[in-house]
């Protein structure tokens, strides 16, 4: 008899525990009220973690394209980076990574050290500081700072920097040269 109770009780406890739980609340598009009573449950979460499922490129690991032609996107066929004169992959980007902090920090000098001279529209060093303010505008420095390194395209002629060819890249005596600007 004195087991009666504690019976109860665990049938209770196990009759409670068959229901369905409780289902997570969803929120509407504004994420601001809950999509009525309907209560709908979905599983089909494929979001990111902000900070957790950022792009992150090892530029020590061999570059994939070192030796084969690169598909883009676009559907454009970059040469290898050996056919385009570049034999060490790896190092251009990180090269070109120094590039766009120059480019970012502004700093005349050392873009002007890194051009072949003569340019097309700048003849020496000075032209090119004189009118180094016109060249990178702001348009033209977005361009430079949004191009991943992993994705320039390349052919005989070197690695080209932009859409519409804006810079281009080469090696020169065993350099990296700017041997085209394009703003």
């Amino acid at each position: 008899m004195r087991l009666f109770p504690y019976i109860i009780v665990l049938l209770a406890l196990l009759s409670m525990s068959c229901e369905d739980p409780i289902p997570h609340v969803l929120f509407d598009e504004q994420d601001t009220v809950p999509v009525s009573n309907s209560y709908k449950i979905r599983d089909d979460y494929e979001g990111t973690i902000p900070g957790m499922d950022a792009k992150v490129i090892d530029y020590t690991l061999p570059n994939p394209y070192q030796h084969i032609p690169q598909l883009f996107r676009d559907s454009t066929v970059a040469t290898s980076w050996d056919e385009a004169g570049f034999p060490n992959a790896k190092a251009f980007i990180i090269f070109f990574k120094t590039f766009q902090w120059d480019v970012k920090d502004r700093n005349k000098e050392k873009i002007a050290s890194m051009i072949k001279f003569p340019l097309r529209d700048y003849p020496n060093k000075g032209s090119f500081i004189k009118n180094f303010d016109s060249i990178f505008a702001p348009d033209f420095v977005m361009e430079v700072l949004d191009q991943d390194p992993m994705e320039m395209y390349r052919d005989k002629k070197g690695a080209m920097v932009g859409e519409d060819g804006q810079i281009w890249f080469k090696i020169i005596n065993g350099k990296y040269k700017i041997i085209e600007i394009n703003p």
